[in-house]
Parts: C-alpha cells; sequence; structure tokens
C-alpha cells in the first residue's frame, strides 16, 4: 500500500459537495421553479438548468429572469434554503460517491469538502450520511447566499499537508475550477450534477462520467 501512495500523483482530493456528492439536482430545480412561479417567470427543465446555472448563484437568477430591483435577494436566498434544508435527506449520494471516499481513505489519499452551502449545514449532511470519518477539513460559507468559495479555497490550501501540484479538486460547476485555480490545484468534473458535460468540456478539464472512473483515474494517476 505504500508504494501504490507513493506512485500517485495526488496526496489530496478537495470535494465539492452538492451535485458532487449528494444527488440533489432534481430537488433543486424544484425549488428553483417554486421561486419562479412566485415571480412570474417561466419553469426550467432540468436540461435547461444544467446548460446555464452557475455560481455565484445571484449571477444564475439575475440571467433567468429575477430582477433584483424589486426583488429581495436575502428573501429569496432564505425562501431556497428553507425549502431545501426541509427536503434535503429526501436526497441521495451519488452511485459510486461512498465508494470513491472509502478507496482514497484506504490509499492514503487525505479529502477534504470545500462548497457553497451554508457551514453548519454542510457539517449537519455530511455527519447524517456518515461520511466524517473520510475527511480532514470542511469548508462551507458563513452565509446562505451560495456566493463564490474563493477565498475559502485559499484558506483551505493553507490547512492541507500537500503540495498545490499534489491537490485535485472535483466538482460539477465551472466555479470549481475558480476555486482548483486559487488553491494553485488541479481540477476536474464529473457530469451528474448542476452543469452538463458539454459545458464542464469546454472548460478544457477532465470530465468523468461517473464517480467509479474518476476514483480510477486517482488511483491510477
Amino acid at each position: 500500500m505504500a508504494v501504490l501512495f507513493f506512485a500517485m500523483k495526488y496526496k489530496h482530493i478537495v470535494w465539492d459537495w452538492n451535485g458532487t456528492i449528494i444527488d440533489d439536482v432534481a430537488l433543486s430545480v424544484g425549488i428553483f421553479n417554486l421561486m419562479c412561479d412566485a415571480c412570474g417567470l417561466g419553469r426550467t427543465t432540468v436540461e435547461r438548468y444544467r446548460r446555464e446555472f452557475k455560481i455565484p448563484v445571484v449571477d444564475f437568477y439575475r440571467d433567468y429572469g429575477f430582477d433584483f430591483d424589486r426583488l429581495d435577494f436575502r428573501a429569496i436566498s432564505e425562501f431556497y434554503i428553507k425549502e431545501y434544508d426541509a427536503r434535503r435527506f429526501s436526497c441521495s449520494l451519488h452511485d459510486g460517491a461512498r465508494e470513491a471516499m472509502a478507496s482514497f481513505k484506504s490509499a492514503g489519499i487525505s479529502q477534504s469538502v470545500l462548497s457553497a452551502y451554508e457551514s453548519s449545514s454542510l457539517r449537519s449532511a455530511l455527519e447524517h450520511f456518515g461520511l466524517c470519518g473520510y475527511l480532514e477539513n470542511v469548508c462551507g460559507l458563513d452565509n446562505i447566499l451560495a456566493g463564490s468559495k474563493t477565498t475559502l479555497a485559499k484558506e483551505l490550501a493553507g490547512r492541507i499537508r500537500a503540495e498545490p501540484d499534489e491537490i485535485l479538486m472535483v466538482g460539477d460547476t465551472l466555479h470549481d475550477m475558480d476555486s482548483a485555480n486559487a488553491m494553485g490545484a488541479d481540477c476536474v468534473f464529473i457530469s451528474k450534477g448542476h452543469t452538463d458535460a458539454e459545458r464542464l468540456r469546454g472548460s478544457g478539464a477532465r470530465v468523468f462520467a461517473s464517480h467509479g472512473e474518476f476514483a480510477d483515474f486517482v488511483l491510477n494517476s
């Protein structure tokens, strides 16, 4: 096992949470459509949502048609998070996510979660799904506005006991590449979350169709 560890390129994996580990796209689209109904906007589909979603989410909302000259973004965020937190445990982990995390731990690869989800809610979700034992660091925002996490990424990089080129960020939105860049780390995507594969491939980063493919890549890199 020691030989396997030193042969591998990556010594630390930084996971995104929403859409990368937890399969919450359908829930998110459902709540988004409730918000559209309340604001007189047409509903979206999962396909359109995945073509257009972005972080910070305020930009996604604005591009979709939410008028923040007359609407309160914080009130909309509070509505979203209240609905999301009430139903989040109806979601499941993506197939293979837990197994990938377990395989990395067994191989001596340390792991963290970096998320735009509010920190205390993130921790409670990780506890609910029994994932804390795989993780050295859990980093979420100090608010519910789902904004940029690049500042958190820089702070996290200082706590990881690996060089930047030994760190790999894995996510499901283009903002995860921004976070990776802030750490000086590499970035890959899994195309089962909030952004479709075509947009992810357009970034130039490697895109995996499953967590199993991703784990094989890391363990054989």
